[in-house]
């Protein structure tokens, strides 16, 4: 079979109830690289692409049906359940009215694995399997089922669906083929679905007077390197049925002209060596005018194309970073970029890009003469370090402890290509420090990306107990109390073979007489023991009456007391040192029953206070520091 050129237009008088409407034949055979076709596309384009061109094929063996080549849907080695979508170019129905059209393919079919592979065939106003897709036909790639026949032997089979009159008035129709996977024997153990020469027309508004589509726009106008080929298109083209396009070069700018493509607004020079004269004829059948383009030019040059060089090859951009990555490039006097998006200008030699997903910039060089070339840079996007400060042993230890800091728990991905900078100017990653004082320390992380985190960890130094207490006491009962910060643990002994575990115990002595009293505070850091020796008077019989209702306190103390009856006033007081001398006496004219007396300016020693309330007496001792 001779096949059709690719998108070759053939312009046919459609039989249908619409008169008027020419229709235009598309056929595409996928003998052409890139693949997918121009205009054509892949849905879902990732992870990896079913539809594949080839050549030949395996499971089962197929060579194309004509041509050099055939599109294939790889459901040999895909999992059960995988679909992609080949879809076609935006098929322009504005015309179309209510003519009959279908869309017709060739597909090899088979007997290797009856599972359920097919293909099947929508068609949308987008090129989106979205809710608004038809389906219009499936054809099984295997002979046994009957989908939507059945056949005798192995061989290609040609399939025709029609389009619903639904889809017209409208350039935006896509056909889309659908690969089905239902490869339910395992990896490599089903086969592939094959398909070739799609055909369907297009039925676009006829054209009208002359087909003024304006001047060539010529994609390099000059090659260097002693030959190439440049891409020619229209700056206003004209789409419609009746036009036709006569592409002409020559020598000279007078001709004469020879014939080198036709029937498209776009197309390729092939390989020229020296200067070539273009023009492009387009006619209109309908109205039979006809428009010739200005005559343009390519210019040939023997000079050497620059080599154009991007500087880093490849760069990554930190995710939620502010800045970009810096890329230079080298070899030529101008430059343009492309794509625009993450650019911060789109010429120059030096740009900064921060694309929001990875991104191939292309640059074009053009040295002093015009001649260009390009080089790609890669631009990724990479993540900052994962931060997960730890203190051992912990955050809160002993004055003089020694702590090793570490950001990266276990290491972590590239823990040891990274570097470090701690705020008290270690570089290595674990950073070890003697605690004298409560310390705030901060690390910055970079990978080799160039993406930083910080992070900063708190260490409390505990400070070592130094034990004290003191105590008031009212006749021979005393209460003790702890003054040590951060204690966790107390044991008292009180002199008299008695002890106590609490923090504050309340005691009384049995018998006046010296005693010394023990203290052992336990605390995180150190274990520390205090004794004072306390004097416990004999209790006089007026002291015995009262003392349950007049107390002073602190006991002892440095500056000053506290006297409080509760129940008369308080009309005197005398203190007298151990020899029995007053070394302070105060009156008291008011109805008060507590006051307080300083005591800052009398000697360290041991005292006694006799208190006059009510015309009782009461005697304490108390202690002078």
């Amino acid at each position: 079979m001779i096949k059709k050129l690719l998108f070759s237009f053939l312009v046919l008088f459609s039989l249908s109830n619409l008169a008027n409407a020419q229709a235009v034949v598309v056929t595409e055979s996928f003998d052409n690289n890139p693949f997918v076709p121009t205009g054509w596309t892949l849905k879902p384009a990732t992870p990896q692409p079913l539809w594949v061109r080839s050549t030949t094929s395996t499971f089962p063996t197929v060579t194309p049906h004509s041509g050099n080549a055939m599109a294939r849907f790889r459901s040999r080695s895909a999992t059960a359940g995988l679909t992609q979508q080949l879809v076609t170019k935006a098929i322009d129905y504005s015309n179309r009215g209510n003519t009959a059209t279908s869309v017709s393919f060739w597909i090899y079919r088979d007997d290797i694995n009856a599972n359920f592979d097919s293909i099947t065939v929508y068609v949308n106003n987008t090129d989106s399997m979205d809710v608004n897709a038809v389906k219009i036909g499936t054809v099984a790639r295997s002979r046994t089922y009957m989908i939507p026949d059945t056949q005798a032997v192995n061989g290609w089979y040609n399939y025709s669906f029609a389009i619903p009159t639904s889809f017209t008035g409208n350039i935006t129709t896509h056909i889309i083929f659908q690969g089905n996977c239902e490869n339910t024997l395992g990896a490599n153990q089903g086969a592939n679905t094959t398909i070739d020469d799609v055909s369907y027309e297009e039925f676009p508004l006829s054209c009208t007077g002359t087909p003024n589509v304006g001047n060539i726009v010529n994609g390099k106008p000059l090659i260097c390197g002693g030959s190439g080929t440049s891409n020619l298109s229209l700056s206003t083209p004209i789409t419609g049925a009746g036009i036709t396009y006569t592409w002409q070069m020559s020598n000279s700018f007078t001709g004469p002209w020879t014939i080198f493509a036709g029937n498209s607004a776009t197309v390729t020079t092939g390989n020229l060596s020296s200067k070539t004269f273009i023009k492009c004829i387009v006619s209109c059948a309908n109205s039979g005018l006809s428009y010739t383009t200005n005559t343009d030019s390519i210019q040939v040059s023997t000079n050497p194309l620059p080599l154009v060089l991007v500087s880093p090859s490849t760069a990554a951009v930190c995710n939620g970073a502010t800045s970009g990555a810096i890329l230079a490039a080298s070899g030529g006097v101008s430059y343009t970029w492309s794509p625009a998006l993450g650019l911060n200008t789109t010429s120059g030699n030096v740009v900064t890009a921060s694309p929001t997903a990875a991104t191939q910039y292309t640059v074009t060089g053009i040295d002093s003469i015009g001649c260009s070339a390009t080089a790609t840079v890669n631009v990724t996007l990479a993540n900052a370090p994962i931060l997960t400060m730890t203190a051992t042993p912990s955050t809160s230890v002993c004055a003089g402890s020694t702590v090793i800091l570490n950001p990266i728990q276990g290491g972590g991905p590239g823990a040891n290509n990274n570097t470090y900078i701690w705020s008290n100017g270690v570089t290595t990653r674990r950073d070890t420090i003697t605690v004298t004082a409560d310390t705030t320390l901060t690390v910055i992380v970079t990978n080799q990306a160039g993406c930083s985190s910080t992070d900063s960890i708190s260490i409390t130094a505990l400070p070592a107990q130094n034990s004290n207490f003191g105590y008031s006491y009212i006749g021979n009962t005393y209460s003790f109390i702890d003054s040590t910060t951060g204690s966790t643990a107390w044991s008292w002994n009180f002199g008299d073979g008695n002890s106590s575990m609490n923090q504050n115990p309340t005691y009384t002595f049995s018998a006046p007489g010296t005693y010394t009293v023990t203290m052992i505070v336990v605390g995180p850091c150190k274990t520390d023991t205090i004794s004072k020796t306390i004097l416990v008077f004999p209790l006089g019989m007026n002291e015995i009456n009262t003392r349950a209702l007049v107390s002073v306190y602190p006991n002892p103390t440095s500056n000053e007391l506290n006297v409080v009856s509760s129940l008369d006033n308080i009309e005197a007081i005398k203190i007298s040192n151990v020899f029995g001398a007053i070394v302070k006496e105060i009156k008291l004219n008011t109805t008060a029953k507590s006051t307080t007396v300083s005591v800052k300016e009398l000697p360290s020693g041991m005292y006694t206070i006799q208190l006059n309330a009510g015309k009782k007496l009461s005697t304490f001792k108390f202690n002078k520091l």
